[in-house]
């Protein structure tokens, strides 16, 4: 099926999370499963290997032993894989005694192999976490309308679809901004330079007694600590995510319906959902 074969491309990336604690011997792969905390024999000898040690391929790691000893423990070869395969074989063997089950555990970092799985620490020991951003506060706070918080977050990486990007991708659409038609759509300007939106902005400033920064990264950086008042933080972080989404609501209706509102309108609007967002919050 589809899903098997995805999954069995995910091999490579599996193995070498995988280790064998080697039991009787007769299920753990000599060259293939890394039993020896070295990773899989194959790797280190090539495959050349077993043509030059006599162990083929397929033989477990018990099909390696004769009379309790590795069966190159005799050998007098000067052969480099020979030689290799004695270092890297343990010692004293572990399984001379052994009845017990060959076990596949899984190991991370320098953590010892467990038998449980983590799908949360594998995904992190695989994927890296980028260094995180300055605007992570501001964009996901206590408190925050989570559609709001999505909308800030993909204008704050910049990948909002305005049409100054929609020009760089080639495609035939007017650069005019949709919301005052006097300058070119972009970022900046349509949530800041715009005098729509600069009315917006300026009636919650007023009211709020605050000069925020008028340049977009400035302002991401302000509202990290705009004032000392934990209430007010809070209100202002919301205000500024509810005018982002707001505004590029209202521009969008202006381009698919032609309905257009006035600025009081929009403020009339977004007093409303902060008014609603608040009075929960100050009921908890």
């Amino acid at each position: 099926s589809w899903i098997w074969k995805r999954l069995c491309e995910l091999r490579t990336v599996a193995r070498p999370f995988l280790v064998c604690e080697v039991g009787s011997g007769i299920a753990a792969s000599f060259w293939f499963d890394n039993w020896t905390d070295l990773g899989p024999l194959i790797h280190l000898t090539g495959e050349r290997g077993p043509l030059v040690s006599g162990l083929a391929k397929e033989a477990t790691v018990a099909d390696a032993l004769i009379n309790g000893e590795w069966w190159i423990s005799a050998s007098r070869s000067r052969n480099a894989i020979i030689s290799l395969l004695k270092q890297c074989l343990p010692s004293p063997v572990p399984i001379a005694q052994s009845i017990d089950d060959d076990k596949y555990l899984w190991k991370m970092g320098e953590a010892p192999p467990s038998s449980s799985f983590s799908t949360a620490k594998t995904w992190l020991t695989i994927h890296q976490p980028n260094p995180p951003v300055f605007w992570h506060e501001q964009i996901w706070f206590k408190g925050r309308i989570p559609k709001h918080a999505f909308i800030s977050w993909i204008l704050a990486r910049n990948r909002m679809s305005t049409r100054d990007r929609l020009r760089s991708w080639g495609m035939n659409v007017p650069s005019e901004c949709l919301l005052c038609a006097g300058s070119e759509e972009s970022r900046q300007h349509l949530f800041f330079d715009c005098a729509y939106s600069f009315e917006v902005w300026s009636f919650f400033c007023s009211h709020l007694h605050l000069s925020p920064p008028t340049l977009f990264e400035e302002c991401l950086s302000w509202l990290k600590d705009p004032t000392p008042d934990a209430n007010v933080l809070l209100i202002v972080r919301l205000i500024f995510q509810v005018v982002i989404y707001v505004v590029w609501k209202e521009r969008n209706s202006r381009l698919h319906t032609g309905l257009c509102r006035p600025p009081q309108a929009i403020i009339q609007e977004i007093q409303q959902t902060i008014k609603l967002r608040l009075d929960p919050l100050s009921r908890s």
